[in-house]
C-alpha cells in the first residue's frame, strides 16, 4: 500500500470479525513502533499484547469494574445491531432527521461499553511509557501508536485508538501484571474489519484544509 493511500484510507474500526490475528502477523505489526521517532532517541515506549484467554479475562474485568449498569454480552450484541441499523439509515440518508437523539443515546452507550470491550477486537494492544522518562515522551509516543494503525492498515487490519480504557488503568495492570516502574497511556484494538457492517462505513468530515494550515512567510 502507498504511503498516502494509507493516510488516506485509514480508519478508526468498531466492529471487528472474530477471525484471530495470526502471531507472525502481529509480530510484523509491532516492529512498526519500534521506528517511530522520539526525542534524543530515547524510545520511550513499551508495548504489551493482549490476545486469547488474557483478553477475555481484561474484558471481563472491566466490564465489572464499570458497574452493575454494563450491559451483558447479549444485550451489548443487541446494542451493537441497533447502532448498525442507525448507522446504516444515516449512510443511506445522509439526513439530520434520522433519530438525533436516538442516535445520541444509543451512540453514547456503544462508545462508552465497547471502548472497555475494545470493540470485541480480538487483540488488544497496551501502549505504555517509563515512568522516569519526561518531556517529549508522549508526543513520541504518539508517533509510535500512527505507526502501529498504518501499518495494520497495509496489512489489510484494523484498528482503534482508545483513551476511555485507561479509566480502568488499575485492572490492566493486574490483569496484565504489569510491571510498576511504567506508565499507561493508551490503548488500541487490533483485528480484522467487518466491512459489511454500517458502522465502520461511516466517514467523519475533516475540517477544511484552510482552516487548519496557516502560512506564513
Amino acid at each position: 500500500m502507498e504511503t498516502y493511500d494509507a493516510l488516506l484510507t485509514r480508519r478508526s474500526i468498531r466492529k471487528y470479525l472474530k477471525d484471530p490475528v495470526p502471531p507472525d502477523l502481529i509480530n510484523k505489526i509491532m516492529m512498526a513502533p519500534i521506528w517511530a521517532p522520539s526525542g534524543s532517541n530515547t524510545q520511550p515506549w513499551r508495548f504489551y499484547v493482549a490476545s486469547g484467554k488474557k483478553r477475555d479475562e481484561l474484558i471481563q474485568a472491566m466490564i465489572h469494574a464499570s458497574g452493575p449498569e454494563a450491559p451483558s454480552m447479549d444485550a451489548y450484541d443487541q446494542l451493537v445491531e441497533r447502532v448498525d441499523q442507525i448507522r446504516a439509515a444515516m449512510t443511506e440518508n445522509n439526513t439530520a432527521e434520522v433519530g438525533i437523539r436516538r442516535t445520541s443515546e444509543e451512540g453514547a452507550k456503544f462508545i462508552r461499553y465497547g471502548s472497555i470491550r475494545f470493540y470485541q477486537a480480538p487483540v488488544v494492544i497496551i501502549v505504555a511509557t517509563p515512568k522516569q522518562m519526561g518531556g517529549s515522551s508522549h508526543q513520541s509516543i504518539g508517533a509510535a501508536v500512527q505507526n502501529i494503525l498504518l501499518a495494520a492498515h497495509a496489512e489489510g487490519l484494523a484498528t482503534c485508538w482508545l483513551g476511555m480504557p485507561m479509566a480502568f488503568k488499575d485492572k490492566i495492570i493486574q490483569v496484565l501484571n504489569i510491571p510498576d516502574d511504567v506508565e499507561l497511556v493508551t490503548t488500541i484494538s487490533l483485528g480484522y474489519p467487518d466491512k459489511n457492517s454500517a458502522i465502520n462505513k461511516l466517514i467523519m468530515p475533516r475540517l477544511p484544509f484552510e482552516e487548519i494550515v496557516t502560512y506564513r512567510s
